[in-house]
This record gives C-alpha cells, sequence and structure tokens, in this order.
C-alpha cells in the first residue's frame, strides 16, 4: 500500500525520510574516500566502499527527470556499486528512467518504520547483556560475522566511533560477544542501524535487545521518534516492539 493511502502522520514520514538519509550522510562524512551531492531535492552519497548498500542516492520528494538523471551520472562516474531509493509513492512518476540506467527494481518494498511514541523498553532476558562498544570491540564482532578486516575498519572509522551522533552496541549472549546495532542521531530523531546477529544466537532475544539499546539512546538524546529500515525477515520482531511502517520504498540496484 503507498502510504498516500494511508493515515500517517507526515511529520512522522518526514523523520523517517530525514534520519534515513543523515545516516548516510553521517557514513559518507567519515569514511576516507567519502562524497556528499545534493541534486535538487535527491541526495546521493559514496562511501568508496565496494558495497551497494553504502553508495547511492535516497528519492523522498518529486524531482525533475533531469535531477534523478544527473545523479545517477554522478554515481555511476564514481565507479562504485550503488543502490537508489526511492519512495513508493513517486516511482509511477519515473517511467523507464532507472531502466535506461540499467537499474531494475526490488520487487520487495523496504519498509521505512517510526517508532513513536517511544515506549518503556524490557529487560532482556537472562544471559543477554547490551553495552556500549569501542570501536574495537564492535569492529571484532563484524570481522567474526564475515565482514573482512579491511571492510569493517573503513566501515567503523575512529572518527565515526567518536562521534557525538553515533552510538556503537555489542550484544552478549552468556557473555559471549554475538551481535550489534547502532544509534544515528539526526535533527528530527534518532535510526536505529546494523542490527545483527550471528546465526547461531538468533531468535533468543538479543536482536530485539540489540534494537532496545539503541532506541534507548534515541531517548538518551531526548528525541521522541525512532526510526529503522527493516529488512523482511526483522520485520515481525519490530512491528511487535510497535514500528510501524510510515515511508516505504522501492530499491533499484544494477541488473544481474
Amino acid at each position: 500500500m503507498a502510504r498516500s493511502e494511508m493515515n500517517i502522520d507526515p511529520e512522522l514520514v518526514r523523520a523517517a525520510d530525514e534520519n534515513f538519509i543523515a545516516s548516510f550522510r553521517k557514513l559518507a562524512q567519515h569514511a576516507d574516500q567519502g562524497e556528499t551531492h545534493e541534486a535538487g531535492t535527491i541526495f546521493s552519497f559514496v562511501t568508496g566502499l565496494p558495497l551497494p548498500l553504502f553508495n547511492g542516492c535516497v528519492v523522498t520528494q518529486e524531482a525533475p527527470e533531469a535531477e534523478l538523471a544527473a545523479a545517477l551520472t554522478w554515481l555511476t562516474e564514481r565507479n562504485v556499486p550503488f543502490r537508489v531509493w526511492v519512495a513508493e509513492k513517486l516511482v509511477a512518476d519515473l517511467g523507464d528512467l532507472p531502466a535506461r540506467h540499467g537499474l531494475q527494481p526490488d520487487p520487495a518494498l523496504y519498509p521505512g518504520m517510526v517508532l513513536h511514541p517511544i515506549p518503556v523498553a524490557p529487560t532482556p532476558r537472562v544471559g543477554i547483556t547490551i553495552f556500549d562498544a569501542g570501536r574495537d570491540e564492535f569492529i571484532s564482532v563484524l570481522e567474526e560475522g564475515g565482514l573482512s578486516p579491511e571492510l569493517a575498519h573503513r566501515l567503523i572509522s575512529f572518527s565515526f566511533a567518536e562521534d557525538p551522533d553515533v552510538r556503537l552496541f555489542v550484544g552478549r549472549l552468556d557473555r559471549r560477544p554475538v551481535g550489534t546495532s547502532i544509534a544515528i542521531r539526526s535533527r528530527h530523531g534518532s535510526g536505529v542501524y546494523n542490527v545483527g546477529t550471528f546465526p547461531d544466537a538468533r531468535r533468543r532475544g538479543v536482536g530485539i535487545a540489540l534494537t532496545w539499546a539503541a532506541v534507548e539512546a534515541g531517548r538518551a538524546w531526548g528525541c521522541d521518534s525512532i526510526v529503522l529500515q527493516s529488512s523482511t525477515m526483522g520485520l515481525p520482531m519490530y512491528s511487535e516492539m510497535g514500528f510501524r511502517t510510515v515511508a516505504p520504498y522501492v530499491v533499484y540496484a544494477a541488473s544481474s
């Protein structure tokens, strides 16, 4: 269902869109090869990492075809894999422009979700502890989870880890580090990012505890809305926590 068909507070939509863009801006700001580009209302960014999730553009407002074409040209010239996130309500206006640039939509929507108001966080299950992590601790969990040391160190730079608008969390299950989450503050809210647990630690309450830790970081910053973008796997958990979809995106990527 397009968000124009839902009874959604436009301020929550704005919070979802703004924090989503701010998270990418923050990554690019701290990446050694990071760049950002504004083409009218379209925000584009690259981190230089060879992963499409960390390069792309976000389209949340109506824009002339020339602006999107300029953004896609800028990205293509950076020679990195990238994605394009477009607010669902705007997709019909794109015509065949994405296809002309070799992009195809993912059939599954990418839900931008908001938690508002923020409820009291439950106590984690017995055996689960969540703590503020230093850069080295956080990176070690990413590496154990399969990310190469080079990419982990480039993604979580020293300046990113020390940014006052960023908090890093690691979750332990029976004292073993098994997962991560990140909170990123922006002007209109706080966002939850990089929630992940090792496969052998899933369905034991670690992911939800890591999410609540990032939610509580937003509350501590004085935010009244918490934003995240959900995978298909995470959607039931986030919905149970009280998050609701306010800004669904269509994700475009290069044709295989």
